[in-house]
């Protein structure tokens, strides 16, 4: 039998008018059918809910967290909450809302089947980035798609080394470097010519961004690698030069610095309904087969 769910977390995309609107209906279904709803003190005065907000949506652990927005909304919950294992079910509330699972109506249709546990988790694998600067780890961060490395202004090529488990260097020029996770692999690196890969598949790939040779071409490797990136110092300022997880939160790169991507030991729960599978998104979001 499936554990049922006692508290539901709610987070969403602030900005949204619909989204606010959504939260406020699901918060109702939830509390008439007697769950504990868990929100923050920004989301009770945005969508003007009654009673008590918490200080700290994490360390209420709820069984199950609401994520109502879009993909950017999804990825910023994930890092939140991976680590301590609660499960995600994305409600499509965005303008391409390739992560969620389903359109509001329909999740909120369905809100005594979810608190009943009649679901299924895809456990999603994260990435563990550390930033290493002058023999010290400056900056460790964890993301679910993606990890980038490259120029603001993409006006200069930045020159990277590349390794993966302590094999021997790669060298190149390119505007950057994407280091994804199969989530990650239908977003930026499918843009930058990287290879679409189902997210229940054990793999990282690597993806240069315009790379100045013919050689330098994606690469899908097994999760338990370890990607060492390098910024080899150049005679040009490198303006802009980050390191941005999620397309969400940067760090700022200088010359020697050392990027170094793992398998995180946390992964990201995601709920699946079971309407839409992952290729049902491809043909609907990315339009897959679409031979119009």
């Amino acid at each position: 039998m499936p554990e049922p769910i006692k508290s539901v977390g709610i987070v969403t995309a602030l900005h949204k008018p619909r989204a606010q609107e959504a939260t406020r209906r699901a918060v109702e279904l939830l509390e008439q059918a007697g769950a504990e709803v868990v929100f923050s003190e920004a989301l009770a005065e945005a969508c003007g809910l009654g009673g008590t907000p918490c200080t700290d949506v994490v360390e209420a652990r709820p069984d199950l967290m609401l994520v109502m927005g879009g993909d950017g909304t999804f990825l910023s919950a994930a890092r939140m909450m991976a680590p301590i294992a609660t499960p995600l079910l994305g409600v499509d509330l965005g303008g391409f809302g390739f992560l969620a699972e389903e359109e509001p109506s329909w999740v909120l249709d369905e809100i005594e089947r979810i608190l009943s546990g009649e679901f299924t988790i895809d456990e999603r694998i994260m990435l563990a980035v550390k930033l290493h600067r002058d023999g010290e780890t400056v900056a460790e961060l964890l993301g679910l798609n993606d990890a980038v490395m490259a120029t603001g202004s993409f006006r200069r090529l930045v020159t990277l080394t590349l390794r993966v488990n302590e094999t021997g260097p790669t060298r190149f020029g390119a505007d950057g470097l994407i280091v994804s996770t199969p989530t990650g692999s239908t977003a930026y690196s499918l843009s930058a010519g990287g290879a679409i890969v189902h997210p229940n598949v054990q793999a990282i790939l690597i993806t240069a961004i315009c790379p100045h040779t013919l050689s330098m071409r994606p690469l899908v490797i097994d999760a338990g690698s370890t990607v060492s990136v390098t910024i080899e110092p150049s005679r040009e300022p490198q303006e802009g030069l980050a390191l941005t997880i999620d397309g969400q939160e940067t760090v700022g790169l200088e010359p020697d610095d050392e990027v170094v991507v793992t398998r995180a030991e946390c992964r990201a729960r995601v709920v699946r309904l079971g309407r839409r599978t992952f290729y049902d998104r491809l043909r609907t979001k990315l339009r897959w087969g679409d031979t119009r």
